[in-house]
Formats: C-alpha cells, structure tokens, sequence
C-alpha cells in the first residue's frame, strides 16, 4: 500500500531576540588573542558569543543531539572556560555537561553524572580538571582529557551553590545550601574539613590571591573571609610507642589551616545572589537582588604592608598630638597586615534593572566589568584601580531583542521581515541575518499587529486602546488613534485590502485605509477612517474575517463563536460546544472551515455552510494559538507546555509535536510560502522553524514518539548493578545512549562468536569463500578484531564503566578473551582497550578469578596490557620531548633573527648619523 498522503517535516532553524538568559551566568572569552571583548552568554539550550566593541554577534556555540532532537530542549545553567581560553564548559538544566572548543565551536566532550540541574561548573589552573556541582547535592571530578569521572563527592545535605580548586593543595572546596563548607582531598576523594561558619545558605564561594583567601557570602549582608595555609608538620611528630601506650585518640592536624581573617560587609544588607573574580583572582565582585554590584582589590603584600604601615604611622601620630601613651598599644606592635589592610573598596556599580549575574576581567589600571541585566540586556563598565571613584559606562548591548516577553509576531508578504511586539516596542527583523533592522518605542504593550498590503506600513494594537500607524522604512508611528478605552485585542486587514477591522471590549470597528496630507508639508501619510460599528453582549477574545471576505467570526468570553455577514454586520450563526472560552480561531483559504482552539484543551474544527462541528480534537495543553497554512488545510497550534503542533484538518490527525519553548508559547505565524514558522513564549525566546524537504510519513512519526517516550524510563532501571546485586556509585551517570552502547557492544560479541563458530565447523572449506556477516560489511571491516576495535570506539568514553557493566557476566568473559588479539599490536585507541580490561577486573575480580579457564587468560593479559602500555607511553613520550624540543629550537631561531635585525636596524642608525655628521662638517 503506498502513501495516500506525504508531509513535509519542519525544523528548528535558529533562536533570536535573546541577549542574556537570566538564570545562566556570563563569562569573558579570548577570541583572536583579546580577552575583554567577547563575552559568552546562555541563550537557552545554546550559548552565544557576543562582541562587545560592535555588539554584534559573532558565534553560536550549540548541541547537535539537541538541535535535532525536537522533542528534548535543556537550557543552558552555568557556564565556565579554562584559564586560557580555549575551551568552555557547559552546564545544562537535565544534568548534563559538555565542553566545546571555543574557536571552532565543536563538541569536545560528554559527560552525564547528574540527575538534575548544575548549579556549580569550574575547571583547575590547568584545565585538565572539571569539577561539577548539582541541585542533587553532589559533586563529579572530570578528567577532561580521558573523558572521564575521578570522583563523586558525596557529604552535602543541600544543592551545591559553589565548586572551587585550591590547586597548589590539591583540593576542591565546596559550598551548599546546608550551610557547610567542605574540603576535598583530590587524591583519595574524600572530605577533610568541614566550615560551619554560617547559620543558613551559602550562597557563593570564592578563591582570591594566590588561593590564599576564601570569601563566601550567605543571606546577611557579611561576606566572611577565611585564611588559608597550608599546615607545618615538622613539629608535629606522633611517636608510635604514644599510640599504643595512649588511652584516647591523638588530635591529628588537618593538612590545611583555615582561620578566620574577619568579614566584608556590603553595602546591600540582602543575601548574595551572584560573586565573580578575574582570572588573577584579586578583584571579587558580589551582587544581591537588587541593582547594585559592590567590588573588592585584594592587593599584594607588598602593598598591604604599605597600608599597614601607613596606618600604624597615622595612629602614633595622632597619639602624640593627643599626648597618650604608645607604648602599651598592641595594634603599634603587630607585623603582619589585617583583612582591612589587604582588602581595598572599590566604587560600586548602580545600574538601570536588577543585576542577574556578572564577570570583569583585570588589566594594568583598570576594571572592565560586564553585567547582566534582567531587561534582556548587558552593560560594560569601566572602573580605574586608581584612586578614582569615576564608574563608565563605555558599552551596552539592548537593540538586538525586546526588554521583556514579546507578545505577537507576524510575517511581511514576503517573508523578509518579521515583526514582533512586546511590552515596551515593536522590532522588525532580518529574516537571513535575524539583526534587528528598526525599533518603534511604544507606550503600552503590543497586543497585535496587522501588516498593511505593500509591507510598507504595520499597524499596531495597544493595552491601553491606542492603534497606531507605523512606517517600516523609517521606523516612525506615523500616527496615534484612541481605538478604544480598553485593550485593543485583534485587529485584521480584509482581503479588499482597503478596509480593516478592530476588536476591543465588546465591539468590533471597521476602519479604512487613506491617504491623507500633513499639514505642513505636501506628503502623503497613511490614516485610518472609522466606518462603522458592530456592538455585542459579551466581551471579544479574537476575531477573524473569512478570505472571501464575506463573514466575520468573533469569539467571545461566554465560550462561544458568533458568525455575522461582513456587508451588514448581521447574525449568521453560533458555534457553541467549548467549556472555557476560545483563544484564537482562522479560516481555511476557501473559506469552508473554521478552527478554533480554547483553554479546554480542545481544537474544533467546523464547516462555514451549516456551523456543524466536524471533529474535537484533544489536547494535553489549554491552547493559546491556531493558524491555518496557506493554500492548505494543515494548522499549527500552540500550547501552555510550549509545543507547537501540526494538524491536518481533512483527516483529523496531528502530523508532528515540536518542542518549542520553556514554559507557555503565546502567539505564532506562518509566511505566507508556508516554508517558515516563528513563536514566542514566555522564555522571552522567538524561534524560528523551517519546511525542509524530508518526507514525514505518519505512522513512522507515531513510532518515534513512542520510541522516545519509552526511552525516558531506563530499562535496567536507575541504579548501577554488579555482580551479586551490589550498587555501585560511579562518576558516571546510567543513560539511554550507555544502555544502546551496551546492546551494540553485546550484539558485536555474539556475531563474532557465531562467526567464529561457523569457521570451525567449516574447516574444510576455504575461509576466503566464507562471506562475513552483513552488519561487519555495514561497518566496513574485514576481521573480527576490527569489528570489536570499531565498537570499542563508538562508546563514550565517559560512559564506558556503565556500559561494560550493563554486559551479562559470560559475556565479559568472552570479552576479555577477545580483546588479547587487540592488545597484540600497538594501536591509538590502546588506552580505551586497557582501560575496559582494567575496570572489569577491578570491579568483578571476584567472580572472574573463580572461573577455572580465565587466570591463563588473565595472565595473558597482564603481559600483554604492561608489554603494550610501556610501549605506547615510551612512543609519546619520545612525540612530546620531540615537539618541547622543536619548540625551543624555533624559540632561539626567533630570537637570534630578532637580535640581528635589532643590531641591523642599530648599524643603520649609526651610519645615517655618521653620514650627517660628516656632511655638516663639510
């Protein structure tokens, strides 16, 4: 049976209006060698970089498997980039962390060990560490480079807010909404210290000069600051014979000192939302709910000495003026300077709209600090270490989205332009490019919009009645008319496209197009001319004037549809059958049905002719928007739950669910090609989706969902199992990827082993007229060591602990076994081949030293894993001596090259002078 009906699939093509994303941080990147022009910012499930110096956007960093995957949207939570630059961590809001490669923006790296939200992402000095913290209340420890989990740190009682290394102690400290501190031994994973220096939530932790100062802020208005050094043990000597001979435990030290140095206090007396230090670590910048942004200098110690000693001169001198005695003053008799003296204030920061996060980078003489704002919008400033109180304001990106939720969009005719109305403006963007090309200011928020045949003129309904008559080219309100007392809901053009129709309140006004003379001057500009007017009973939700022009379909609040006759404004017929009342409603190009989509959950298609109800179709969301494709009768709609859906009104079946936004989706349009789509919502996101040419065949489309719906229950269950039922606590976290890698790797090992056994009951017969299995042929390998080296790669490497132990254990043993011919040769992917051999023995020694035939197996294996990895470390570290050695030696080249063009350009000099001076003595 072929396919009575084909569809075409729609994508997502991008996001814009977007600036900042409130609940992710900010962060500076280096781009082309500048570290304080670009900044890194959330922008949902992407990240975006801008360029602060022309405020334009320069790079979309995002996720592929998220990008396609319609039905999966996680936002981006916390950001954080090595001390060079070169890579950004990302934190998502399901748990998973990816890195990318800043200048080409590819995936480097997957890691899943979280099971809800990151709430805390750094990386060590180095930039081989990840450490991630969680709403789960726990930490993971990353090897960037091997891709995978050191540690799970496990203590806290509460989210963590904070994850910080100590790096040259070796130790991350953590801060949680428990109120504790903690100290975490990076070698053995394990908890040595615990602050319990607040009384409720630490909010923020950071590490400041030279990692010797510790700040954390909780809901007062102290930032407590802690002194950290690293414990003498020299004098600290246990003799063994007091161990044994002594009836109470020994007090050991702690390999750390922290003590207490005293407390900041901010101006703002709420609790810290947000704290950020520079890349040095010196200057640490702290914010509330509020708008202002306090800075802190930790100096050196040369200059905190110099503080210190300028004040105790100030008090002997102000002593000896009062005639009191010196002598017995112990501050006069301190050495060592005081948190007062190394800690200097810098000015604060007030700005327009509540601070939502911030970041500053430090040069010679000044702060660059860049904030986020809550409006949709960022603001550099400018700040001098100087004694200067002077704050700049030197940059602010705001043009390139609205300030707050964008509440209708609409298409021009040719679907080059896209309008969109918010609470304060209404922008017209670059459908190519998405720049925002013009902005109209508006007094009230924008309610709906109508563009004017030619694409020349938009007009725009407000909250407060007002309908204005806006120029596109010139971005101008041409003129302002009171439409009404109340909101201005609907207003729509007629397909004479003369006449145009309004809805507010309880009446519906019908308008006309003119062109009218400005008094001052010759020009013509468009105007409005009332017509006349059609009162009702009830309150209007939405209107909608059928293609042929002949009726006029209104919805009111009493959960019914009033039809009239467009030439006489008289009563046609009713459609009544929803419960609560209807949101939007369209008409079909041929004007024979109308949809109409209600707060009941319920789409209801009806027929124009006799007002009879076709069909009722359910929905798991109350519905805020219905629009017809053009020249088709397939809809979308869109929902509370964000969804966008795609109908088909002739067969009453949903054709395809995309996942558009966090939280409700308000309005959207389609052009008038029926090739894009654009919503909004309440993530204050517009999306843009396409048509592209891919075939949708229903059936299939119903089985990917029911696919995906069942992947979201893991089928091996949560918990990570051995051998004996045993749960384990990996770094790593049990996901539908490690549970398909498992199968693939479990389906790889039984096609060889029937291969295998094939080949040994057909001795006879000639191997080489023996054909492989397809799926090896389908992976283009030739051996059985190929195919098994092929599906070794394919697995994560921060997923492979999870995806050995989902194997049964007969089929590690044959596993084992059929890695020796892998371990035979030297190959790049050696490490991940040792790195299984060691987990498995580590984790099921028990149970694998049992079975009789395995130890010759194991003893094999040991010979050749240390044979193998000798060879392999040997061979890169005679590549690594190599490069260090080349290096250098181009490092002498350059600088020989610059000594003798130096000492050229010197000669020259000393000739030209020479040569002057034996003319003028001429």
């Amino acid at each position: 049976m072929g396919i009575t009906k084909q569809y075409l699939r729609y994508v997502p093509l991008s996001n814009f209006n977007i600036i900042s994303h409130p609940d992710c941080n900010i962060v500076f990147v280096t781009l082309n060698g500048i570290s304080d022009r670009f900044i890194a910012v959330g922008a949902c499930e992407n990240v975006i970089i801008w360029d602060l110096r022309l405020s334009k956007l320069v790079m979309t960093i995002e996720d592929e498997d998220m990008k396609n995957n319609t039905l999966r949207k996680a936002n981006v939570v916390k950001l954080t980039t090595t001390s060079e630059s070169n890579h950004i961590a990302v934190g998502y809001s399901d748990g998973l962390v990816n890195t990318f490669n800043l200048k080409t923006g590819e995936l480097i790296g997957t890691f899943q060990g979280h099971r809800s939200a990151i709430s805390a992402l750094n990386y060590n000095t180095q930039g081989y560490l990840l450490a991630s913290g969680s709403k789960d209340t726990e930490v993971v420890i990353w090897d960037v480079i091997a891709e995978k989990g050191l540690h799970r740190l496990s203590g806290h009682k509460g989210t963590v807010t904070a994850v910080q290394f100590i790096n040259k102690l070796n130790i991350v400290v953590t801060s949680s909404k428990d109120t504790y501190i903690k100290f975490w031994d990076l070698t053995t994973g394990h908890c040595f210290k615990t602050l319990a220096g607040h009384i409720t939530e630490v909010w923020t932790l950071s590490v400041l000069r030279n990692e010797d100062y510790l700040v954390s802020g909780s809901n007062d208005a102290e930032l407590r600051t802690w002194k950290i050094s690293k414990t003498n043990f020299e004098n600290s000597e246990i003799k063994i014979s007091e161990l044994l001979t002594s009836e109470s435990l020994p007090n050991f030290d702690s390999v750390i000192k922290c003590e207490k140095a005293g407390s900041l206090i901010k101006e703002n007396p709420g609790r810290v939302v947000y704290s950020a230090t520079d890349k040095t670590n010196h200057i640490l910048c702290c914010h509330g709910n509020g708008k202002l942004l306090e800075l802190f200098h930790f100096t050196g110690d040369f200059q905190a000495l110099e503080r210190f000693r300028n004040r105790q001169r100030k008090f002997r001198k102000k002593a000896s003026k009062l005639g009191e005695n010196i002598e017995n003053k112990e501050f006069l008799n301190e050495n060592t300077p005081t948190l007062k003296d190394v800690v200097r204030r810098l000015p604060s920061i007030l700005t327009d709209f509540k601070i939502k996060s911030v970041d500053l980078v430090l040069n010679q003489t000044h702060v660059k600090v860049i904030v986020s704002l809550a409006n949709n919008s960022l603001a550099l400033y400018h700040i001098s270490l100087t004694d200067s109180k002077d704050v700049k304001l030197i940059g602010k990106i705001s043009q390139n989205g609205h300030r707050f939720n964008v509440k209708v969009v609409s298409f021009c005719s040719d679907n080059l332009i896209i309008f969109t109305g918010g609470m304060e403006s209404v922008k017209m963007w670059n459908r190519k490019t998405l720049n925002c090309i013009r902005t109209v200011n508006t007094l009230s928020p924008v309610l709906c919009l109508c563009v004017v045949p030619g694409d020349k003129h938009i007009l725009a309904g407000l909250e407060n009645g007002q309908l204005l008559v806006i120029d596109v080219s010139a971005g101008e309100i041409l003129e302002s008319i009171i439409a009404s007392q109340t909101d201005l809901r609907s207003i729509y053009m007629l397909p004479d496209n003369i006449n145009c129709v309004s809805a507010s309140d309880s009446s519906v006004k019908l308008w006309q197009l003119e062109l009218i003379t400005l008094p001052d001057s010759s020009k013509k500009v468009l105007s409005l001319l009332h017509l006349k007017t059609l009162k009702l009973d009830e309150n209007i939700k939405c209107i909608k004037i059928s293609p042929d022009n002949k009726l006029l379909a209104i919805a009111l609040f009493d959960n019914n549809v009033k039809i009239f006759f467009m030439d006489s404004f008289k009563h046609f017929i009713d459609l009544y059958g929803h419960s609560l009342p209807v949101n939007s409603l369209d008409i079909s190009y041929d004007s024979s049905i109308i949809i109409t989509a209600s707060a009941d959950k319920t789409i209801r298609i009806w027929g124009l002719d006799y007002g009879d109800c076709h069909k009722r179709l359910m929905t798991d969301s109350a519905l805020n928007c219905i629009q017809f494709i053009p020249k088709t009768h397939q809809f979308f709609t869109a929902d509370n739950n964000g969804n966008i859906k795609l109908w088909d009104a002739d067969i009453f079946e949903r054709v395809l669910t995309i996942q558009g936004h966090r939280g409700l989706c308000q309005n959207l349009s389609v052009s008038e090609s029926g090739n894009y789509v654009v919503s909004c919502g309440q993530d204050n996101v517009l999306r843009l989706f396409e048509k592209t040419e891919e075939i949708l065949v229903l059936d299939d489309e119903r089985e990917n969902e029911r696919t995906q719906e069942n992947d979201k229950e893991l089928a091996t269950g949560d918990d990570t199992n051995i051998q004996g039922g045993t749960v384990l606590a990996l770094t790593s976290k049990k996901t539908i990827s490690s549970e398909q890698s498992a199968e693939l790797l479990l389906e790889c090992l039984n096609v060889i082993k029937e291969y295998k056994n094939t080949l040994l009951n057909n001795e006879n017969i000639n191997s080489n007229n023996l054909s492989l299995p397809l799926i090896m042929e389908a992976f283009n390998v030739k051996t059985t060591d190929d195919y098994l080296l092929e599906i070794i790669k394919r697995i994560r490497l921060s997923e492979l602990e999870e995806v050995l132990l989902l194997i049964p254990f007969p089929t590690v043993c044959y596993f084992m076994e059929s890695i020796i011919p892998l371990l035979n040769q030297v190959y790049h992917e050696i490490e991940v081949v040792v790195r299984s051999m060691v987990f498995l023995i580590q984790v099921l020694h028990k149970p694998i030293s049992s079975v009789k035939n395995m130890m010759p197996i194991l003893m094999q294996l040991n010979s050749l894993a240390t044979k193998q990895t000798n060879t392999y470390r040997d061979l890169v570290g005679e590549n690594l001596h190599s490069l260090k050695f080349l290096n250098d030696v181009q490092k002498e080249e350059k600088l020989i090259n610059s000594i003798t063009q130096n000492l050229g350009k010197k000669r020259k000099r000393q000739k030209q002078k020479l040569l002057k001076t034996v003319i003028v003595n001429i």
